[in-house]
């Protein structure tokens, strides 16, 4: 505690306590501390906020991207039976909003073969929609499309690797289309024992 001195009007030296000085200082400090913590809080709501609202716009940024519909399936048959077994899809995009990319669009079949005793054996062909042609061309060689578009009718000619059309049992086999930020469609394909070329398999 700091003192001082000062003279009386009788001349006499008086010392008393300088409180007030001290009561000041307590008050400065406290007054700068607050200001340091104000400081801190300010800059964490800042830091905060930021990446609250970096976040948000990631988010509205992927919840952004376009929607790639569904494909629609016109019509399924057989057309080809021995040695290469081949299906002809045809189908279009009606709620495409723009040109989908052929390599965003693909192509799963799944063929079950029941087996007596045991568990059946399931086998599978993919690929992608890479010969896929309108319908003037053949839907396997010529007019090679690179991208689809909205309300516009192809059709195509699967090949069959893996699957044998005439030895599936009946009702088991699946169709699987992907397009890609689409939707899956999943197709059971309607077979008997006695498949033929022509067979509409919808």
């Amino acid at each position: 505690m700091g003192r001082h001195t000062h003279r009386t009007n009788g001349g006499a030296l008086r010392v008393s306590s300088d409180e007030q000085a001290s009561i000041g200082i307590g008050s400065l400090i406290m007054f700068v501390a607050f200001m340091i913590a104000a400081v801190v809080i300010s800059a964490t709501i800042v830091q905060v906020s930021e990446r609250l609202f970096s976040s948000s716009k990631s988010d509205a940024q992927t919840s952004n991207q376009p929607f790639n519909g569904i494909i629609k399936v016109i019509r399924l048959e057989i057309w080809a039976l021995g040695g290469t077994d081949e299906i002809s899809i045809t189908f279009s995009l009606p709620f495409q909003a723009e040109s989908l990319p052929e390599g965003d669009l693909s192509w799963v079949i799944m063929c079950t073969y029941p087996l007596t005793p045991g568990p059946d054996v399931v086998e599978f062909d993919q690929g992608h929609f890479e010969f896929a042609t309108t319908l003037e061309g053949d839907g396997l060689t010529s007019m090679p499309l690179t991208e689809f578009e909205p309300a516009t009718t192809y059709h195509m000619r699967i090949q069959l690797d893996a699957c044998d059309l005439e030895t599936i049992s009946p009702t088991k086999i699946t169709l699987v289309l992907l397009i890609d930020k689409g939707r899956t469609l999943e197709m059971q394909m309607e077979i008997t024992s006695s498949p033929f070329v022509g067979m509409d398999l919808i």
